[in-house]
């Protein structure tokens, strides 16, 4: 019996905002906890199993080499394109689960197009087919252009 692949989980700290959001719209599971000291941090990954993201570069001469430490994974560049390339070279964007919450990270479920009618503009609903529902922020979601040139800029980038 083969055990089953899982996606890296990430937990990304403060300074990635913006990385967060757009990992988990391309469907990775990214905690993006309030503002904490590196040793709340180390916990939070540890015990749930995450990836540490961080642009800050002492962070793992003050952790230090303890056994059993998280994953960390120090992101060499401020654009996000280039923090998701970094990523995605180091092996580390294999393989995507179902999109998430950008907000507050909960899987998206396909909500009934009648339903999203009223959700989501008039000129959004005319020109596409599919919606994704949070419910636990009670946001509407749908493929815009955004996604798709954030997509086109990663592949120019690889």
């Amino acid at each position: 019996m083969t055990a089953s692949w899982t996606p890296y989980r990430f937990l990304a700290d403060r300074m990635l905002g913006r990385l967060a959001r757009y990992l988990r719209l391309l469907g990775y599971d990214v905690s993006y906890p309030e503002p904490c000291e590196d040793a709340g941090l180390v916990a939070m990954a540890m015990s749930e199993g995450r990836v540490l993201l961080t642009r800050d570069l002492g962070f793992l001469e003050r952790i230090g080499p303890a056994r059993g430490n998280p994953k960390v994974v120090i992101l060499r560049s401020s654009v996000v394109t280039e923090q998701v390339a970094q990523l995605a070279s180091e092996g580390w964007l294999d393989r995507p689960g179902p999109p998430r919450c950008a907000s507050c990270n909960r899987l998206l479920e396909d909500i009934d197009l009648l339903e999203a009618r009223h959700l989501v503009p008039p000129y959004t609903f005319s020109v596409h087919t599919r919606f994704l529902y949070c419910h636990g922020c009670n946001r509407v979601y749908w493929e815009g252009s955004h996604l798709e040139r954030f997509r086109r800029r990663l592949r120019l980038q690889q």
